[in-house]
C-alpha cells in the first residue's frame, strides 16, 4: 500500500538512507582492498570490466523499473498492477539478453578474455534487473530510506560470498558468482517485503508506464553508459590493469556521493507526490542542493592534500600510479553531487525527457574526448578521467539552464559557498600537517584524515548558521520518527 509520499520527511528519510550508504560503502571498500591485495589489479580489472558491461545492459529493464517507481510513488496508484507489469518486462529482457549473448560480435572479446566471462556478464545483468525492480517498488511505496538498507544487505551478502569463493580459488569468477548469488537472493527477499501480490495490469497501467518509460529507458541506458563506460574505454585502450587502478581509486571517492544519493532517493519520491498534488517543489530542491556536496568538498580537497599517501597506504605501493586518477575522480564526484538532485527532480515533475537530453549532451562530449585523451600515446587512464570531469561540468551547466527555465532562476545557495570555504581551510591545515608528520602507516593516515574532518566540520559550524540549523532539524525529525 502506498503511503502519502507528499508528506514524508525529507530530512528523516535522508538520515535513514545515509546510514545505509555508510555501511554499504564500508563493506564495498573492505572488499576492494582485500581483493586488490589478494588478486592484483589485472584480475580485479577483468571483474570490473565484466561488471560494467552487466550494469550497462541492466539499464534497459532498469529504465522500466524507474518508470514504475515514478508511477507507484504517485498518490493512489494500483501498485500491484505496476509491479506485475514490471516483472513481465524483466522476463522479456532476460530472454532477449540470452539471444544477444548467443549472437555477440567478436569485438566483445576485446574487452573480456573468454566466453565464460561473457556469460558472467549476462548473469550480472539478469540478477541486477530483478533486484532493481523490487527495490524500486519498495522505495516507491514509502520506504526510500529503507531501500538503501536492503542494498546494504545485498552488499554484505555479496562480500561474504565473494570472500568464500575467492578463498576457494575461483579468482574473478568467484567475484562474479558472489555478486550474482547475493543479488538474486536479495532481489527475491525485497519482493516479499513489498507484500504486493501479482495482478493483471490494466491498459491504463501499461499506457502510463510506457508514457514515462519511453524517456526513462533511454535515460537509464545513457546515464549508466556514462557512469560505467570509463571502465570499458580504459579496458579497450589501456588494459585491465589500468581498470584495476581506476576502480580502487574510485572506491575512495564513493563517500562523496552519500549525501547526494541519500537526499536524491527521498527527493524524487516527495517531489513526485507534491507534483501529483500540484504543490511547489522549488524549496525542496534548494534545500537538497545546499547539502549534496557536504562530503564531496572535503573528499576532493583531501585527495589533493593526501592522495598519494592514501593510495599507497590503503592498496600498497603499486597503487600510487593511480593518484592522479584519484584526484580527477574526486573532482568528478564533486560536480556529480550537484547534478544528482536535478536528475531526481526532473523525474519527479514528470519531465524525464530533460534528463535524457542532458545525458545525450554529456555522452556526446564525453565519449569522443575519452577516446582521444585516453589513447596510450596521450594520457591513457588520466585522459579518460579528465574527459569525465569535462563532461560532468557540461552536464551541471545544462541542468542549471533547465532550472532557470523550470523554476525561474539558478539554483545556487549560500551554504555551498560556506562549504567550499571550509574545504579550503581544511586543505591548508592537512597540507601543513602532512609536511610536519609524514604518513608512514594506517595510524598516521587515520590521524590525518580525522584531523581534516574535524577542521572541515569545525569551520563549517563556525561560518554557517544554516548548517547549524539543518543539523538540529534533521536530528529532531529523525528522533521524532523513531
Amino acid at each position: 500500500m502506498t503511503q502519502d509520499t507528499a508528506s514524508i520527511s525529507l530530512g528523516r528519510e535522508t538520515a535513514i538512507a545515509f546510514s545505509g550508504k555508510v555501511v554499504l560503502a564500508a563493506l564495498g571498500f573492505a572488499g576492494v582492498v582485500y581483493f586488490y591485495r589478494e588478486l592484483g589489479p589485472a584480475t580485479i580489472g577483468i571483474y570490473y570490466t565484466v561488471l560494467a558491461g552487466g550494469k550497462i545492459a541492466s539499464q534497459v529493464p532498469g529504465g522500466f523499473a524507474n518508470a514504475i517507481h515514478k508511477r507507484v510513488s504517485e498518490v493512489d496508484t494500483p501498485t500491484a498492477e505496476y509491479f506485475s507489469f514490471g516483472l513481465g518486462v524483466y522476463l522479456l529482457a532476460v530472454a532477449l539478453g540470452l539471444v544477444v549473448v548467443a549472437l555477440s560480435p567478436s569485438v566483445v572479446y576485446e574487452l573480456v578474455p573468454t566466453g565464460e566471462h561473457l556469460v558472467g556478464g549476462f548473469l550480472i545483468f539478469a540478477s541486477l534487473g530483478l533486484f532493481v525492480l523490487t527495490n524500486r517498488v519498495y522505495a516507491a511505496i514509502g520506504n526510500p530510506g529503507l531501500s538503501f538498507w536492503t542494498d546494504t544487505v545485498r552488499s554484505l551478502l555479496t562480500l561474504l560470498a565473494q570472500l568464500a569463493l575467492v578463498v576457494l580459488g575461483y579468482g574473478e569468477f568467484g567475484l562474479i558468482g558472489g555478486f550474482v548469488f547475493a543479488t538474486v537472493v536479495t532481489g527475491l527477499g525485497v519482493g516479499l517485503l513489498t507484500r504486493v501480490r501479482p495482478s493483471i495490469p490494466s491498459r491504463q497501467t501499461v499506457a502510463r508506464t510506457f508514457e514515462f518509460a519511453k524517456w526513462s529507458v533511454p535515460t537509464s541506458v545513457t546515464q549508466n553508459l556514462y557512469n560505467r563506460v570509463d571502465v570499458l574505454v580504459i579496458a579497450f585502450l589501456v588494459g585491465s590493469e589500468a581498470v584495476g587502478l581506476y576502480e580502487p581509486a574510485l572506491r575512495l571517492t564513493v563517500p562523496a556521493t552519500f549525501i547526494a544519493q541519500s537526499i536524491g532517493e527521498s527527493l524524487v519520491v516527495k517531489v513526485s507526490g507534491l507534483h501529483s498534488l500540484g504543490d511547489d517543489i522549488r524549496s525542496d530542491l534548494r534545500n537538497a542542493v545546499s547539502y549534496t556536496s557536504l562530503f564531496s568538498i572535503p573528499i576532493f580537497f583531501g585527495a589533493l592534500a593526501i592522495g598519494r599517501e592514501l593510495m599507497r597506504t590503503v592498496y600498497g605501493p603499486s597503487a600510487v600510479a593511480g593518484t592522479t586518477a584519484l584526484v580527477g575522480l574526486a573532482l568528478f564526484q564533486l560536480l556529480n553531487t550537484y547534478t544528482i538532485p536535478f536528475d531526481k527532480v526532473v523525474n519527479g515533475v514528470d519531465r524525464p525527457q530533460l534528463q535524457l537530453y542532458a545525458g545525450l549532451l554529456t555522452l556526446a562530449i564525453h565519449l569522443p574526448l575519452a577516446f582521444y585523451l585516453g589513447a596510450p600515446s596521450r594520457l591513457g587512464l588520466e585522459g579518460v578521467v579528465a574527459a569525465t570531469v569535462v563532461a560532468e561540468f557540461a552536464r551541471l551547466v545544462a541542468y542549471q539552464l533547465m532550472a532557470r527555465n523550470l523554476f525561474g532562476g539558478w539554483i545556487v545557495t549560500r551554504p555551498v559557498g560556506e562549504q567550499l570555504l571550509s574545504g579550503l581551510v581544511m586543505f591548508g591545515a592537512v597540507s601543513l600537517a602532512v609536511d610536519a608528520v609524514a604518513v608512514r602507516s594506517w595510524v598516521t593516515l587515520v590521524v590525518h584524515l580525522g584531523f581534516g574532518g574535524v577542521v572541515y566540520f569545525g569551520a563549517l559550524v563556525v561560518v554557517s548558521r544554516h548548517f547549524r540549523g539543518t543539523v538540529r532539524n534533521v536530528a529532531e525529525d529523525t528522533l521524532a520518527g523513531s
